[in-house]
């Protein structure tokens, strides 16, 4: 039972990190996260985990005030869970370990125990992290996948304070996209308070107050832990100094009052500090001097306690400032004197911090471009053998195929000598399908072109017959009545005039559809081309047979400007769909229905930024065994000799060719719609 429980509890509280814990629930009224009942827990815990975690928790207990002491306690922390074989629990130390040493500015250091973390968990180091790891779900993968995220946090930490402000936010985003996947509250507040420093340090200080003030409702809750409350703090300094630097110091100031209520509460001296040196600046920059020197000296006090010296710089540098403000030189020449020296020795003590660091970074990437240089060479061979295998596959292949070659190229010569007398048949067949539709024009065009010349010749004679009535006016010498009849002869040759012009312009316009296309595409009125076949089609199957008859409707969008078309091949897709229609109305009212009336309409629509145009018949249909062939070419449910089978199939190919559509929408007994669609550019 003991094993079991031992079992469970290894399991159980490296993934509740932190908050996650519920320890304070085992002893009512105890809390955990004070550091001496911490340190009792440690001293009688007989849990190896818990007892590592402890430690682990003492360690975010009193680092913000013993940065030493929780040093020394993280090391402790690692060495047992190492001894104790504990994974997780030596991760968590090591990230500790990381944070303690970027803080006091051993970057190197912290550099190489984050790179000890990813390797201990598995994953790539830090430069290929921008690629998620995969969890499969189970418990310990997601234990996993949560504490690279956090060791993903860290190094942001590390890189922001070296400098490279980019990748660090880049590291924030790869943990917050983890930490949202994972539904982890506490750990994405946490990071999203993270990218508010990003923006801060980076002067964008509407950007900060917005994610900072994000992420404070869950540290204002009550049954928030302890040690996570010592964070409230540091968040109302990021809101206090980012509404310093836009000069909004009303919002500033009720900002870091609350900081320093938080973090005197939670013990967090170190952001107390910052937050004594901010208040300094807004009195200063209000030009309230007394106050601004009182908060320099409270930062000087708290940062002597702490023991940080960059604090203690920044508190010196500070009350010179004040000091020089109320006009006492000594003072603040006092304070610079003091604040030099460490400033200068702390800039040393960085650079040689940040060139160890750049050279663990640049050892860093040596091995990895090792790494990947034995990587590639790895694959390299594996391809070489892959290769080497696949010529041998070939060429046995190759053998076989040789030795069944001979029979085959007797074969081929029959199969070229096929195909050229089909491709020979197919340029027949479609070159008749073209003289068909031709037929079909000329007709229509014999019809149309009558009227214009019936309207010449009688005009012509009439207008003979004015004439020589004018002649004998005159010869009489009715000059008035001689007037008026050559008015009407002038009226009757602007009809002469006009119709002539008429049959002219349909010549002309057949002439052009009837032609071979260009190809180039060339602006057309679709309705008026849509009318101009329809006309043509009736008249052309009239002409063929006298006892044709159907009724036709138009419904053309008169707000559809013209469009880029090729207009002699359109004009074929429409003159083939509208022959189509009549072939089958005209083949269904010789079934004597009782009341049924042949009927094709023709419609145009501008929708959704293309132009439908519609063939519809109410013909018998198209049976849906047949309906997925009738785009084929060759097929054709005509008669023989009645249809080559290529119209439908040639309209199919002229229509994609223009980037648009040919569909077809039927139903068996009531008839057929074609809908071509084209694009309206």
């Amino acid at each position: 039972m003991k094993n079991l429980l031992a079992i469970i509890l290894f399991f159980y509280f490296p993934l509740q990190l932190c908050a996650q814990v519920q320890v304070d629930s085992m002893s009512p009224g105890y809390n955990p996260f004070l550091a001496d009942s911490l340190r009792s827990r440690i001293d009688r815990d007989d849990n190896d985990s818990t007892k590592a975690w402890n430690m682990i928790l003492l360690y975010w207990a009193i680092e913000g005030v013993q940065s030493d002491s929780a040093m020394a306690i993280a090391k402790q922390a690692y060495e047992f869970s190492k001894s104790k074989q504990l994974k997780f629990m030596e991760v968590y130390a090591l990230m500790a370990i990381g944070y303690n040493q970027k803080n006091t500015g051993d970057y190197a250091e912290s550099l190489k125990t984050y790179l000890q973390v990813f390797e201990i968990l598995g994953y790539s180091s830090f430069h290929e992290s921008n690629r998620l790891p995969d969890a499969d779900g189970s418990v310990l993968d997601r234990e996993s996948l949560h504490q690279y995220a956090e060791t993903q946090r860290h190094m942001g930490f590390l890189l922001g304070q070296v400098g490279n402000r980019t990748e660090e936010l880049n590291k924030y985003r790869t943990a917050l996209k983890i930490h949202e996947a994972l539904k982890d509250e506490r750990l994405v507040a946490m990071t999203t308070i993270n990218i508010a420093e990003v923006y801060l340090a980076t002067n964008l200080p509407d950007s900060a107050i917005l994610f900072a003030e994000k992420s404070l409702g869950y540290y204002e809750k009550q049954n928030v832990p302890f040690y996570v409350k010592t964070y409230l703090g540091h968040i109302y300094n990021i809101i206090g100094e980012s509404n310093l630097l836009i000069k909004k110091y009303d919002l500033a100031e009720e900002a870091l009052w609350k900081a320093e209520k938080a973090n005197i509460q939670y013990k967090n001296f170190r952001n107390l500090i910052l937050t004594y040196l901010f208040r300094a600046e807004i009195y200063n920059q209000k030009k309230e001097y007394d106050s601004s020197l009182n908060y320099a000296h409270k930062a000087r006090v708290t940062a002597i306690e702490v023991g940080l010296k960059s604090y203690i710089a920044k508190s010196y540098a500070a009350l010179a400032k004040s000091y020089q403000t109320l006009n006492k030189q000594d003072s603040g020449y006092h304070y610079l004197k003091l604040a030099a020296p460490l400033i200068d020795s702390l800039n040393k003590v960085e650079k040689n911090n940040l060139i160890r660091y750049q050279n663990i970074l640049f050892t860093e990437n040596q091995n990895l471009q090792r790494i990947e240089k034995e990587k590639t060479a790895t694959q390299n061979r594996i391809r070489v053998i892959s290769l080497l295998s696949i010529l041998g596959f070939i060429l046995l292949i190759a053998l076989l195929l040789y030795r069944n070659n001979r029979q085959k190229q007797k074969t081929n010569k029959v199969l070229e000598s096929t195909l050229t007398n089909l491709k020979s048949t197919q340029s027949q067949l479609i070159q008749s399908e073209k003289m068909a539709s031709l037929g079909e024009l000329t007709a229509g065009i014999a019809h149309e072109i009558q009227n214009p010349l019936n309207f010449v010749n009688n005009f012509s004679e009439v207008n003979e017959e004015l004439l020589v009535e004018m002649k004998d006016e005159l010869d009489k010498g009715n000059i008035a009545d001689a007037k008026a009849i050559a008015n009407d002869a002038i009226e009757n040759q602007q009809k002469i005039l006009h119709h002539g012009k008429r049959a002219d312009a349909i010549v002309k316009g057949m002439l052009q559809h009837s032609r071979s296309s260009s190809g180039a595409k060339e602006p057309t009125d679709i309705n008026a081309l849509a009318d101009e076949y329809l006309r043509l089609a009736y008249h052309g199957l009239r002409a063929k047979d006298k006892s044709f008859n159907a009724s036709t409707k138009t419904d053309f969008d008169e707000t559809i400007d013209n469009i880029n078309i090729i207009p002699q091949d359109i004009g074929r897709v429409i003159l083939n769909l509208i022959t189509n229609a009549f072939y089958v109305v005209n083949e269904k009212s010789k079934q004597n229905i009782q009341g049924y009336e042949p009927t094709v309409s023709v419609s145009t629509k501008k929708i959704n930024g293309k132009i439908e145009i519609k063939v519809a018949d109410n013909g018998n249909g198209i049976s849906q065994k047949i309906l997925d062939k009738i785009f084929q070419p060759f097929f054709t449910t005509k008669p023989t000799g009645q249809g080559t089978g290529l119209g439908l199939s040639l309209s199919y190919d002229i229509v994609k060719a223009h980037g648009g559509e040919l569909k077809v929408e039927t139903k068996e007994g009531e008839g057929s719609t074609f809908i071509i669609q084209l694009p309206i550019s």
